[in-house]
């Protein structure tokens, strides 16, 4: 039996047994099968500076699922407790904080698997609606195989008060992920979402980990989605944002990852509605033998669309990371406007990093629309020019990288996910 043969037997019987375990409703059952099948036939990718061919695309079994949570997760819910949270591990939800106030206004925030029971009306809806099955090996794999995840609905004209957070952790226990969450955000609504991923001890190497969002921006929404992750080299990290905006809505993503990992991301706005705008702060700090291949991407459909993508990262010792911007005009995206900038920082002489911004504009009716990107070390001029206002070599190359890294960390909006990242980073600076 081949690799593939044995990672395709391995996902169905994975498969069968989440049906089995959470006792799923038939078409939930025969959108998995249908995706087994999609994951099965899709080759391993080649990307342009990403060979996956000899990665592998094994997950589960997930037997030794287990409960509970690392001294840090337990340090970050602690700090969570007067907003809303669900903190799940392992595909296991451990622990929740759903004020009655979210209840009474008709926001639902709960785990995926929980909504399917109560909301199923919705989730049918929009389940695999913006990221479908079949674009991609590994959306067919976390389609067929995600465990649980967030879910998230507020009502036509509804102001969700104070951000919501989903937690997620992976152990060494675990045998890979596979996490699907959905955030729904009708007509008029406003939400700040965060999502925070773990990493709890040393992962398997040679399996998958795969995590997916949806966001459904409805006309007038306006929906912040801030994410931090730490993927850690063991698994390959698969990784797919996408946000679909209809008329006037707005979406803003905020984006920090601090690891050491072989990873593939995604992250990317759908403006199908006239009028809506989108933008992307991203910071990443990669460390060790990171490979990052990240992808951040506007389609502008509608007319008068506007974006605007910002991405800095640092690098140090032997990390790699590609960090590609695209933004594609359509045509009869009459008056569409984006603008780019990247910015990569190498902090060790050993780092790689390949900054490649992508302008495809099918309309001569455009705005604006603009790139700049650049890779470098430190300006030596300004770490003298430090120095020789009596501050230390090192302090001072922290004092510049932080004023490199603040302006993105002050806009997320959940002040404990802030700090847990800042600290994060402050970590690997030392």
């Amino acid at each position: 039996m081949t690799t593939n043969e044995t990672a395709l037997s391995t996902a169905s019987s994975l498969v069968a047994d989440l049906v089995a375990r959470f006792s799923e409703p038939d078409w939930l059952k025969q959108a998995r099968e249908e995706a087994l099948a999609k994951y099965g036939e899709t080759p391993a990718p080649k990307l342009e500076k990403t060979d996956l061919r000899r990665r592998a695309f094994d997950i589960g079994p997930f037997s030794n699922l287990t409960a509970g949570g690392s001294d840090r997760a337990r340090r970050l819910l602690e700090s969570l407790q007067n907003s809303p949270f669900v903190f799940i591990r392992d595909g296991v939800v451990v622990k929740t904080n759903i004020p009655s106030e979210l209840e009474e206004k008709g926001i639902v925030f709960s785990s995926l698997h929980e909504a399917v029971g109560s909301h199923e009306a919705i989730v049918r809806k929009h389940l695999s609606s913006v990221v479908p099955a079949g674009e991609s090996k590994w959306a067919a794999l976390n389609t067929a195989a995600w465990t649980d995840g967030a879910f998230v609905y507020v009502p036509r004209n509804t102001v969700v008060d104070s951000p919501v957070t989903f937690v997620y952790e992976s152990s060494a226990q675990a045998h890979g992920a596979a996490v699907h969450s959905l955030v729904v955000a009708e007509e008029g609504s406003q939400l700040a979402y965060t999502e925070v991923f773990l990493v709890d001890g040393e992962l398997e190497s040679g399996k998958v980990h795969s995590d997916v969002l949806e966001v459904v921006a409805g006309a007038t929404a306006h929906v912040t989605v801030a994410t931090m992750t730490e993927y850690k080299k063991g698994p390959t990290n698969f990784t797919v944002r996408r946000a679909r905006l209809a008329s006037d809505a707005k979406v803003d993503w905020l984006y920090g990852d601090v690891g050491d990992g072989f990873t593939v991301g995604l992250l990317e706005s759908d403006l199908v509605g006239n009028g809506s705008t989108s933008t992307v702060s991203g910071i990443g700090l990669g460390y060790g033998r990171q490979h990052m291949d990240m992808t951040v991407s506007m389609l502008h459909r509608g007319r008068h669309t506007e974006s605007d993508i910002v991405m800095h990262g640092g690098l140090r010792q032997r990390a790699n990371s590609i960090y590609r911007t695209s933004t594609h005009i359509f045509r009869q995206a009459v008056g569409a406007g984006s603008e780019q900038h990247d910015r990569m920082l190498m902090l060790d002489g050993t780092a790689r990093a390949d900054a490649i911004p992508m302008l495809l504009i099918d309309e001569n009716d455009v705005q604006r629309c603009g790139h700049a990107a650049s890779v470098g070390q430190i300006d030596a001029w300004q770490l003298y020019y430090l120095k020789s206002r009596g501050i230390p070599e090192k302090q001072a190359r922290r004092m510049m990288i932080w004023g490199y890294l603040e302006p993105t960390l002050e806009a997320f909006p959940n002040e404990a996910v802030r700090d847990f990242l800042r600290q994060q980073i402050d970590e690997e600076l030392v």
